[in-house]
């Protein structure tokens, strides 16, 4: 019991102890319960953040406009990054290369041994990391992105998900980017939105899982050519 909250509820009112104790019992009820608000409004955050790794096609709000016609959810950039250091993930620059074994999880996740980690924020990720194809056992996901585009030599920038916080079997779950030069080259293969940001067109050949045909499915909305230094300028105001 706070002794200075009891003694100002006596001071304050001339009414019998038995009341006075009763409402201050009452008001401490509602401090516990305002600091449960508080804690859920966290944990919704981090699943929204989650939601948007793994689905990204998929608005984490249902006031969130959709993308055009893309399948994609709007969302910044700037608040993408936001969501994953607020969510516990890890935002790597990395060289990677599909190793050829698959696990299906609801959707089909390709693993992607990952080389020349550079962490720019979140914890150290090291040895592989897993992509997910946007088809399940019966085919193509419906509503899914463009699908997982990478640069040819491998290089890539991505936001890591851990096992435990996508609930998945495998993990980390990457969220990738191709990285061409010091450029990041954003498009819906990922559902990445670079409005506001400088760009320009890439025109460029990417790599892409076996078979996806997500270069192709992403060329229509472009492909949008950033400099890395701008993201990680954003990544360090998120």
């Amino acid at each position: 019991m706070n002794v200075e909250q009891l003694t100002s509820a006596l001071t304050a009112h001339d009414a019998d102890p038995d009341a006075v104790l009763a409402a201050f019992h009452a008001k401490r009820r509602r401090g516990i319960r305002n600091r449960g608000l508080i804690a859920g409004g966290v944990a919704v955050v981090i699943v929204a953040a989650v939601v948007v790794t793994l689905r990204p096609w998929t608005s984490a709000s249902s006031t969130t406009p959709p993308g055009p016609a893309n399948g994609c959810a709007v969302t910044s950039l700037r608040d993408t990054l936001a969501m994953a250091r607020q969510g516990g993930a890890s935002v790597i620059v990395a060289d990677g290369e599909l190793t050829g074994r698959t696990v299906t999880d609801t959707q089909i996740y390709y693993q992607m041994a990952l080389h020349s980690v550079r962490t720019l924020t979140g914890p150290a990720i090291t040895g592989d990391g897993w992509i997910a194809g946007n088809r399940g056992p019966s085919g193509p996901i419906p509503g899914a992105d463009a699908g997982a585009l990478w640069a040819p030599d491998g290089g890539m920038f991505a936001i890591a998900w851990p096992a435990t916080q996508t609930g998945t079997t495998v993990g980390p779950v990457l969220r990738i980017a191709p990285v061409v030069g010091d450029q990041v080259i954003f498009s819906t293969a990922g559902c990445w939105d670079t409005t506001g940001l400088p760009s320009q067109p890439y025109h460029g050949n990417l790599a892409a899982i076996p078979g996806s045909d997500a270069y192709a499915r992403a060329a229509p909305d472009g492909f949008h050519a950033v400099p890395l230094s701008t993201v990680e300028q954003l990544l360090s105001g998120s």
